[in-house]
């Protein structure tokens, strides 16, 4: 555990003088409420993109498993959604 007080600089563009503080109390918890708030935006971009993932891997299963569809209709399918269709063999 870091039992290290977080710090701040704060230098007066006027005089140039750096000055070197604790952060206060509310500081402290403005920076983990800010710490927090990233965290989760950060876990909800990664869940919305494995979701657009998983969405754009099912469409190009699906668009790969129309027999009936032209190369030509199932390759601008593919583009118009933005998903790669497999390699035939």
């Amino acid at each position: 555990m870091n039992t290290e007080l977080p710090i701040t600089i704060e230098i007066n563009c006027e005089t140039g003088v750096e000055t070197v503080r604790p952060l206060t109390d509310q500081e402290q918890v403005q920076r983990n409420a800010d710490r927090a708030r990233a965290l989760a935006e950060r876990q909800a971009k990664e869940q919305q993109e494995a979701l657009e993932l998983a969405e754009r891997l099912a469409l190009a299963t699906w668009i790969a498993s129309q027999p009936g569809l032209p190369e030509a209709a199932r390759n601008a399918l593919a583009r118009a959604t933005g998903v790669t269709l497999p390699v035939a063999e």
